[in-house]
C-alpha cells in the first residue's frame, strides 16, 4: 500500500509551542533531531529521538521526542519501531494533549498491516474527522467480505463500516449476496431499501387471527393421538410445546390457528407442500428443521414476503439471505461475542488461553471470541484445536511442574521467613541415608493466566480442563458451556469452587412460577415431563404469538422497539435490527444454585 503522508494537520500543533526553559543539551539534540527529520534522515533522527524519549528522562521534550521517533520509524518503513512506540504512548501518555494524533498513526500502522479491526478501532480512539476517511478509504479496498463482516461484529455501531459493507453487499452477483447481513444493515441504519435491493417490507397487518404453518419431519400420518406417537420424539416434543404457547395465547385477544405439515426430511415433499395454495395465506412458518427442506422453504418465504422462524438451528446458513427467516436462538458468532464480552468486563489478567474441539461449529467460536478479546487489548497464549486423543497434551500444559533443589541451610531460611511454602522431602538417589529437599513449581506460574476459553460441549474435554484448574488452584478462570452441569463425571461442587462461567443459551429456572405452572399443566396434558425441546418450542411459539398480536403479520417491525423481552420459561429474547437471537445467558453456581450473571434487567414482560 502506498502511503500518502500528511503531516498539516500534525505539525503546526508543535511549531506554535512555546517551550519553557529547560538544559541546554536536551533542546540542542531535539532541534538536531527534528533538522535530521525535516532532511529525511530518518536513522539518525530516531538515535537522538531514542535518547531523549528513554524512560529515565524527565523533560518537557519527552512525549514530543517519543511521537517523533516513531513517525521516523515511519517514514523509513520501519512499521514494528512505530506500532511499538506507539502503543507505549497509548499506554503510558494517556493524558499528553496530542494523543490523538498517536491514535491517528496507530490506525495508518494497523491498515498498512491489514489488521482492519485494529485500524478501525484506533481510528475511531482519535475522534478525528480525518480518521474518519482513513476508515472509509482502508476499508473501500478489502474485497473479503468475511473480513468486513468480523469488522462490523467488532464494531456494529459504526455507520461507515456498516455502509461500506452494504455496498459490497450490493455489488456482488444476487446469489452469492448475504441479504440476512444487508437487511440488518439497512434497517439500522435507516439506509434505502430500493438502493440495495431488498424487498420493501410493506405494511404489517393486524389481524383477528393468524395462520402458522409448522413445517416439521413428523414421519406419521395422523398427528391426531400425540401421546401414541414414540417415534420422532424430539419433533413430537416441539410440537406438543408449540400446542401449548397456543393454547395459552388463544385464552384472549386474536387467535393463532396451527397448521401442520409433514416434510417427510424430503424437499420433494416439501416442494409439494408449499405447491398448496393455503400456504400462501399464512402468516408465518416454523421450521423446517433439515437443510432439504430448508432450502425450499427459504425460497418460497423470500419470493411471497411470508416471515418463517426456526426453533432449534444456530446457524446463520440456516437464513440463506433471506430477510424474512429468523433464528429464535442465537448464532455461534453471538455465543462467542456475549462470553467475549463476560470476559472483557469482568477478567483483569489479560492472558487468555483458547482451546476448541476441531470441528466448523467450535472452531468459528474460538476464532469470534479469540478476534474480539484481542481487540479489546488481551493477549491470546494459546489458541488450539483439540481431539479426543490431544486433549491431555493441553491438560498437561497447564499442570507440568518442574522441581527447585534446597540444602537444609537454605530450607530452614525459606521457613523462617515463609512457613506456609511447601518443600517436600524424599530420600536421595544419589547420597546414602541423606534427603533432599525441594519444592515443585508449575512451569505456567501461578495467577499468569487470567482465563481459559473452551468451546466444546464435550465431557472429555471439559473435565480435563476442570481438572487441570483444581491442580492449579489459582486464581485462572474458565468459561465452559452449559452443558457442562449436566455430564454425571463432573461435580456442580467443584464447578463451584472454580466459579466456572457457563455459556448458556438453554438455561431454565425451574422454581419459577411459570414453569411451575407450565410443567403442571404439561403433564396433565402428556403424561410425562416436558424436555427442552417442548421448553424452547413452547417460548419461541409464546414471543412470535405475543408478536404477531401486538405488532401484525410483520412481527419484525416491533423488535427494535420492544427491545429485549423476558421469557416465560427461559431467560428471554432479544432481536432488534437482527435476525437471529441477541441475548444469551451466562451462568455461575453460587451456594448451589444457578445464578444469571448478565441478566437484562430492562426487559419487558410478555
Amino acid at each position: 500500500m502506498v502511503r500518502q503522508l500528511k503531516f498539516a494537520f500534525i505539525y503546526p500543533l508543535f511549531s506554535l509551542l512555546i517551550w519553557p526553559a529547560l538544559a541546554q543539551d536536551e533542546q540542542s539534540d531535539f532541534l538536531t533531531a527534528k533538522q535530521y527529520f525535516s532532511e529525511g534522515n530518518y536513522t539518525f533522527a530516531m538515535d537522538y529521538f531514542r535518547r531523549l524519549a528513554g524512560d529515565n528522562q524527565e523533560h518537557a521534550f519527552q512525549e514530543y521526542a517519543a511521537y517523533y521517533y516513531a513517525l521516523s520509524a515511519y517514514r523509513k518503513d520501519d512499521l514494528s519501531s512505530a506500532k511499538a512506540m506507539w502503543l507505549q504512548m497509548d499506554k503510558k501518555n494517556v493524558d499528553w494533549p496530542q494523543i490523538k494524533e498517536v491514535h491517528y498513526w496507530l490506525s495508518r500502522v494497523y491498515f498498512e498491516e491489514e489488521d482492519y479491526s485494529r485500524g478501525v478501532y484506533f481510528a475511531k480512539k482519535s475522534g478525528l474527522d480525518v480518521s474518519k476517511d482513513l476508515i472509509q478509504k482502508n476499508l473501500a479496498q478489502v474485497d473479503s467480505m468475511a473480513v468486513l463482516k468480523h469488522v462490523h461484529d467488532q464494531f456494529p455501531e459504526d455507520s461507515i463500516v456498516a455502509k461500506i459493507i452494504a455496498e459490497k453487499i450490493n455489488a456482488q452477483p444476487i446469489s452469492q449476496r448475504n441479504y440476512q447481513l444487508l437487511n440488518e444493515i439497512v434497517n439500522q441504519f435507516d439506509l434505502n431499501k430500493a438502493k440495495y435491493g431488498l424487498p420493501e417490507i410493506g405494511e404489517s397487518k393486524m389481524k383477528s387471527s393468524y395462520n402458522v404453518a409448522v413445517l416439521l419431519p413428523f414421519m406419521f400420518d395422523d398427528l391426531s393421538y400425540t401421546l401414541r406417537v414414540e417415534r420422532n420424539k424430539f419433533v413430537m416434543d416441539l410440537y406438543a410445546g408449540i400446542i401449548k404457547a397456543v393454547d395459552t395465547l388463544n385464552q384472549s385477544g386474536s387467535t393463532i390457528n396451527i397448521f401442520p405439515y409433514d416434510t417427510k426430511r424430503s424437499a420433494e415433499v416439501t416442494e409439494e407442500i408449499f405447491d398448496l395454495a393455503e400456504l400462501k395465506s399464512m402468516d408465518l412458518i416454523v421450521g423446517p428443521l433439515f437443510p432439504g427442506p430448508l432450502r425450499v422453504a427459504n425460497d418460497f418465504s423470500f419470493k411471497n414476503e411470508i416471515n418463517m422462524i426456526n426453533p432449534l438451528i444456530s446457524s446463520a446458513d440456516a437464513i440463506q439471505n433471506n430477510p424474512f427467516s429468523f433464528l429464535f436462538k442465537a448464532e455461534v458468532e453471538t455465543l462467542a461475542l456475549t462470553a467475549a464480552q463476560l470476559a472483557i468486563d469482568s477478567v483483569t489478567n489479560k492472558y487468555a488461553m483458547i482451546f476448541y474441539e476441531n470441528n466448523e461449529r467450535d472452531s468459528l467460536s474460538a476464532y469470534t471470541y479469540s478476534q474480539r478479546i484481542q481487540e479489546a487489548g488481551f493477549e491470546v497464549l494459546v489458541n488450539a484445536a483439540v481431539v479426543d486423543t490431544t486433549v491431555r497434551q493441553a491438560y498437561d500444559l497447564l499442570t507440568e511442574e518442574y522441581e527447585v533443589g534446597y540444602t537444609e541451610d537454605e530450607v530452614d531460611s525459606i521457613r523462617a521467613v515463609d512457613a506456609s511454602r511447601f518443600i517436600k522431602e524424599r530420600k536421595s538417589s544419589i547420597t546414602k541415608d541423606s534427603i533432599e529437599y525441594y519444592e515443585e513449581f508449575f512451569t505456567l506460574g501461578i495467577d499468569s493466566i487470567g482465563h481459559i476459553y473452551v468451546a466444546s460441549s464435550k465431557a472429555l474435554f471439559a473435565s480435563n480442563f476442570i481438572s487441570a484448574l483444581s491442580i492449579r488452584a489459582d486464581s485462572t478462570l474458565l468459561i465452559g458451556r452449559g452443558d457442562w452441569k449436566f455430564f454425571p463425571t463432573l461435580t456442580l461442587e467443584e464447578m463451584e469452587r472454580l466459579n466456572i462461567y457457563f455459556i448458556d443459551p438453554h438455561y431454565v429456572d425451574y422454581s419459577t412460577e411459570n414453569f411451575i405452572r407450565f410443567r403442571k399443566s404439561y403433564l396433565q396434558n402428556y403424561r410425562e415431563e416436558p424436555s427442552f425441546n417442548a421448553i424452547i418450542a413452547y417460548e419461541m411459539m409464546f414471543y412470535v404469538g405475543q408478536m404477531l398480536k401486538a405488532f401484525g403479520h410483520y412481527f419484525q417491525k416491533g423488535n427494535p422497539e420492544v427491545g429485549f423481552v423476558k421469557g416465560q420459561l427461559l431467560q428471554g429474547t432479544e432481536f432488534n435490527f437482527k435476525n437471529s437471537n441477541q441475548y444469551v445467558p451466562i451462568t455461575i453456581l453460587s451456594d448451589s444454585k444457578q445464578k444469571v450473571v448478565n441478566p437484562n434487567e430492562n426487559g419487558q414482560d410478555q
